[in-house]
């Protein structure tokens, strides 16, 4: 159960620390194009956050829904699932590994 719990909640705890680490960078001495970009990624962070907790709130809707006898929420359930799914993979394994180079502008620090 606690396993579940964390896979649910997994995104929030990575916006999290990602809204802590962009915003000591943001303090440090650096270029206005750099803090730009790290404000429109704490932005990208909240509109992700955003998105997850609409799908996240219709997969559970759809579920209580599902449990009622409501067989037609089948497809909300799957739906709200592999949508939260995708994005936690697009966090997971491009924004993360991208960041870097986004707020320096140089594809060079692509991870792989």
């Amino acid at each position: 159960m606690k396993r579940i719990l964390i896979w649910f909640t997994e995104p929030y705890i990575i916006i999290r620390q990602e809204w802590k680490l962009l915003s000591a960078r943001n303090k440090e001495p650096i270029v206005a194009s750099e803090k730009r970009r790290i404000k429109e990624l704490q932005f990208f962070n909240i509109m992700l956050a955003a998105v997850y907790t609409l799908f996240f709130y219709m997969f559970l809707g759809d579920l209580f829904m599902l449990i009622r006898g409501n067989w037609v929420s089948l497809l909300g359930v799957v739906f709200g699932f592999l949508m939260m799914v995708l994005i936690k993979k697009i966090q997971v394994s491009r924004y993360l590994k991208r960041r870097d180079a986004y707020i320096k502008n140089d594809e060079t620090l692509i991870e792989k």
